[in-house]
């Protein structure tokens, strides 16, 4: 079963097909972790990892002043102490007004930021999904290259062709809005 329903382009009048293309903004996380548990399940990635063991320069600060180790683990369950009201001014969540930058630019200046608690001690959404791509496509070759890794081990089995981090039909894609209501 099959079906498509309302608008891609209100102002157009152009009504979404089933092959329309939509933003995903967070729902990459979902993805990004599904890469890393299929990378655990081949051996290539361990929950205990260090993120300092495929990037090296990823050593942020607790509040005490301390370095402490973060894990995989810490990245899949968001008790990394990386929360967004700690990152520095000059990186960019993606959905945010401010330039993007290749991905290992901008985990090197989200690494000059402070934790908001030592790894493990409490639970904070932010921006650990975005490490754990570095460190995915570290692994598969080059850290800003995550789609590669996400493509081998969870779009390209599942047949999810237009899933991907850059829009391939621009054409097809539904215009993004937020003043929907409810």
């Amino acid at each position: 079963y099959g079906r498509a329903a309302g608008l891609a382009d209100r102002e157009a009048g152009v009504g979404v097909t089933e092959d329309t293309i939509f933003r995903l903004a967070s729902v990459t996380k979902p993805f990004v972790a599904a890469a890393a548990l299929k990378m655990i399940d081949l051996g290539l990635l361990s929950l205990d990892d260090p993120v300092t063991k495929y990037l090296p320069f990823f050593t942020m600060q607790a509040p005490d002043g301390s370095t402490p180790t973060i894990t995989i683990r810490h990245l899949l369950t968001h008790t990394s102490g990386i929360a967004y009201d700690k990152i520095p001014d000059d990186v960019t969540r993606g959905s945010d007004p401010k330039p993007l930058f290749p991905l290992e630019e901008n985990l090197r200046r989200l690494a000059r930021g402070q934790l908001a608690f030592k790894p493990g001690e409490n639970w904070a959404y932010g921006m650990s999904i975005d490490v754990l791509g570095g460190v995915i496509g570290a692994i598969n070759g080059e850290i800003s290259d995550v789609e590669a890794a996400l493509r081998a081990h969870v779009l390209d089995p599942l047949g999810l062709n237009d899933t991907r981090f850059t829009v391939t039909d621009p054409a097809r894609l539904a215009v993004p809005y937020g003043d929907g209501a409810p």
